[in-house]
């Protein structure tokens, strides 16, 4: 028996192996989400861990993949009480200084590498979670000093990287999951033993005191499916705001399993309505898709595939909702690194968009396309919104064979249209219907002004484009190579040429499919 057993994990792992193989390869070099989710106009982010960061881990893989996926990240620990407060007026910052800088003009990691940071969190409203000294000093703590001691911690963090942060999570986790007798179904803890439901008014209004630019957010489990939680929720933050407190939104955490389904109309959307129509924003903020797995490895190889489709449905959700949904963050970004093994007694994981070895699975590859994939293949003609009685085309000029220009006319001509194409890594391929192998080609993309010619193809990076959707019909195209840049009509010469994006009509591209 055990024999057979081996024989069949072994299968199972080949199984596993060759499925994420046959995806890996399918599209080996993707443009990245950061490129996908900027273009897009989707907030993107994932939690990371500062020692990982700071170490450089996996010979600095592990940096480089959140550089090339995501604009938002949040520090999963490292900015959280229990982390900092040592102690009434102790502090220790030397994990967020490295993230955030020490002072108001100093850089950390955050803003060297471009990179939002969202503050998790302020107060976390579980004993288990709150600072030991706190509980050790509880009875001789009196409701005055909780609210000075409070008021103290909530001053000084966000007073220290103020204007440094994307948003905050005041308050993390306040509402029980059954039935009590306390207001608003408010879970036993410290602050609440201290002063109530006070405690979330008053952190909430030292948080703005101390910061009054930036979002304030109450997170929370379990609020995606419209139940009691979720209606306790919106009546506490209605009580907050009938006390004239300042709340921006709340964040949906979303830790889910493969049996999950998210359709149109379903109660996910039911529940984001339900915020909306309450006038709040929300974020998810910690999304993964737990899969039953044994030795890590998934149990049923099918299940990666299931889970890429609910990634795939979980974007399209916050697309939906775009307009109040902030951001998508994962809590975390590699299996290599996630909280669901070690939470379930190891009989689940692989939650993540990225594998063990930082290849992406089935779930990185349905976003990718989601974000990307924004135009079906065909033959389109393409003018700028400036001139919008003038097409791009190739040279029909012998000696300046490589150069594209603007023509006038009915642009009927097939070296006037362009065949373009999904490339499967994120971005699209454009070849001119004349000659097919004569494809559109960016130069110099970070000079401050690059070229665009064409050439015949030959599978390079500098061949592939993406687009910007601007609506009606009307696109930014930019270089994968350097995709915050577009491509434009540039001068008075009415030249095609690379440039940084000043949002003007000469930089939009309106599409005619043939």
């Amino acid at each position: 028996l055990r024999i057979v057993s081996m024989l069949q994990k072994r299968r199972l792992l080949l199984l596993y192996v060759c499925l994420v193989y046959s995806v890996y390869v399918e599209a080996q070099n993707p443009i990245g989400l950061r490129a996908a989710s900027y273009l897009r106009g989707v907030l993107f982010g994932a939690e990371s861990t500062v020692n990982y960061l700071r170490e450089d881990v996996d010979e600095g893989e592990y940096n480089q993949k959140i550089k090339d996926n995501y604009q938002l990240v949040v520090i999963g620990n490292e900015l959280k009480p229990m982390a900092i407060w040592k102690g009434e007026n102790i502090y220790n910052f030397t994990d967020p200084d490295f993230i955030l800088g020490a002072t108001a003009n100093s850089t950390g990691w955050a803003q060297q590498n471009l990179m939002k940071i969202r503050g998790h969190n302020l107060v976390w409203a579980k004993d288990k979670y709150t600072p030991s000294w706190l509980l050790k000093q509880e009875a001789s703590i009196t409701p005055d000093k909780a609210k000075q001691l409070l008021s103290d911690y909530i001053h000084t963090v966000v007073g220290r990287y103020r204007g440094k942060i994307f948003c905050w999570d005041v308050i993390n986790e306040a509402i029980d999951d059954v039935n009590n007798t306390n207001p608003f179904n408010i879970r036993d803890g410290f602050w609440f033993r201290k002063l109530g439901p006070n405690f979330i008014k008053y952190a909430f209004m030292f948080a703005h005191e101390a910061d009054p630019s930036v979002p304030l957010y109450y997170n929370e489990y379990s609020l995606e499916s419209f139940n009691s939680k979720t209606i306790s929720t919106i009546n506490l933050v209605n009580w907050l705001r009938s006390q004239d407190v300042t709340i921006h939104g709340i964040g949906l955490q979303w830790h889910v399993g493969v049996s999950t389904t998210i359709t149109p109309g379903d109660g996910h959307y039911q529940t984001a309505q339900y915020i909306i129509d309450n006038k709040l924003d929300f974020m998810v903020t910690e999304f993964d898709v737990g899969i039953p797995t044994d030795g890590g490895y998934p149990i049923n190889p099918q299940d990666l595939q299931t889970q890429g489709k609910i990634y795939r449905s979980m974007l399209d959700y916050v697309l939906h909702f775009a307009s109040n949904c902030k951001a998508m963050l994962t809590w975390g970004f590699t299996d290599r690194y996630s909280w669901i093994p070690a939470a379930s007694n190891f009989t689940r994981g692989a939650g993540l968009p990225l594998d063990w070895m930082y290849h992406p699975k089935p779930a990185y590859w349905q976003m990718q396309e989601v974000m990307s994939r924004i135009i079906d293949d065909g033959v389109y003609r393409l003018s700028p919104q400036s001139q919008p009685d003038k097409c791009l085309g190739i040279s029909q000029n012998t000696t300046r064979s490589n150069d594209v220009q603007l023509y006038s006319g009915d642009c009927n001509n097939s070296y006037q249209k362009w065949n373009i194409t999904w490339q499967g890594d994120g971005t699209y391929r454009f070849s001119s219907q004349s000659n097919s192998s004569c494809v559109l080609v960016a130069y110099n993309t970070t000079a401050s002004i690059g070229d665009v010619q064409v050439h015949e193809w030959y599978d390079g990076v500098s061949q592939e484009w993406a687009f910007s959707f601007q609506g009606n019909n009307t696109y930014r195209i930019v270089p994968r190579t350097a995709w915050w840049r577009v491509m434009t009509v540039y001068g008075t010469s009415n030249t095609i040429n690379i440039i940084d994006l000043i949002d003007t009509s000469p930089q939009n591209w309106i599409l005619t499919k043939n």
